[in-house]
């Protein structure tokens, strides 16, 4: 039975330029990175610091580990850290923050990421209260999972700095999928990046390498990151043995590709439309599409009759589904999850 899996752009395989990058690896090549002796991943790490915009960057092994080095690097226990109500780290990262970094977790609400800074203005501590555990680090998601891959703007980007900076925060910008909104906007990722004090961008996703994210920030932030990775068991060894798939996905070619995936979730998009199915199919902005059935559906049915079909979707509630492109699915397997998706959702009973 054919597969088209759409379940994330996590799911991707290395591609042949990057089969390629690590068979030309020797021993020479290689080193112990807990020492910074790993000449693969220094100069990884070199590379990704440069494209970004920060004095440095460091080698981790997942997007979860790069945020939560990030947040252990930028606030301290027993201070409170501002997360958008929908976002990967408040709900997706085991509560990591809380269980490990000893962190309050206080969630602000947003119109696609971006909030009302007026309103988060209200929640604010004062830090000369000693009732009150005092507000640290405000951080924000670009671009957007549970949003639909929604681009965080440039503009909103400096809103969130200049706001954290007349509160005395530091800004942490979860840029997980931080290429999809710069391929989007047509925009140097660096327009993105600048108004951050760190970042977390990952490897695993649109990028396309098997395993590894990356943090960059200031040098003594990376100096503190760290100890931090560390202390959460991330000191890998001979590691440019997996971080060698990330020379090549950091090329301009490679990152330039992410339009094709862009390109296939709206083919999707326009596709499900045309179904007439009663179910509203958003807008997808980058990778990510989501459909919201307007009747209350058996959404986990709903999942499994897709992959009896062959289609892989994850639900990311009790009333939407989300469909993700990416390396390895191309306009044909887009074509089939059409015809399919329609065979399933014109059958089932809900």
């Amino acid at each position: 039975m054919r597969i088209v899996d759409l379940r994330s752009d996590t799911v991707t395989k290395p591609s042949p330029e990057m089969w390629e990058m690590i068979k030309s690896l020797d021993n020479s090549k290689l080193g112990d990175d807990v020492l910074g002796e790993d000449p693969t991943i220094n100069e990884l790490e070199e590379k990704a610091a440069k494209i970004i915009g920060k004095e440095a960057a460091l080698y981790v092994t997942s997007g979860t580990q790069g945020n939560l080095v990030s947040m252990l690097s930028q606030a301290n226990p027993g201070e409170e850290i501002m997360l958008e109500e929908l976002s990967h780290i408040y709900k997706n990262e085991v509560g990591s923050a809380a269980r490990i970094g000893g962190l309050m977790i206080r969630t602000y609400p947003s119109n696609k990421g971006v909030p009302d800074f007026k309103e988060i203005q209200k929640m604010i501590r004062n830090k000369d209260n000693i009732h009150q555990p005092p507000s640290t680090l405000l951080c924000a998601e670009n671009t957007h999972n549970y949003h639909g891959g929604a681009v965080i703007k440039p503009e909103d980007l400096y809103n969130f700095k200049e706001f954290a900076e007349m509160n005395d925060l530091k800004f942490h910008l979860d840029g997980a999928r931080i290429f999809n909104a710069s391929v989007a906007s047509n925009l140097p990722v660096t327009e993105f990046t600048k108004h951050a004090d760190s970042i977390m961008f990952c490897l695993s996703k649109g990028l396309s390498c098997p395993v590894g994210s990356l943090v960059a920030g200031s040098q003594n932030f990376i100096s503190k990151a760290r100890k931090f990775r560390k202390m959460v068991g991330g000191g890998m060894r001979q590691a440019g043995i997996i971080a060698s798939f990330g020379l090549i996905a950091l090329e301009p070619k490679w990152i330039k590709r992410l339009e094709e995936d862009h390109k296939n979730a709206k083919i999707l998009a326009d596709g499900l439309r045309n179904l007439g199915l009663n179910v509203e199919v958003y807008s997808p902005e980058t990778n990510i599409l989501i459909v919201e059935f307007l009747d209350k559906v058996r959404i986990l049915k709903i999942i499994r009759s897709l992959a009896d079909e062959g289609i892989l979707a994850f639900n990311i509630d009790k009333q939407k589904i989300r469909f993700v492109t990416h390396y390895g699915i191309n306009e044909d397997d887009i074509q089939y999850s059409i015809e399919k998706i329609g065979i399933v959702l014109k059958g089932i009973s809900f």
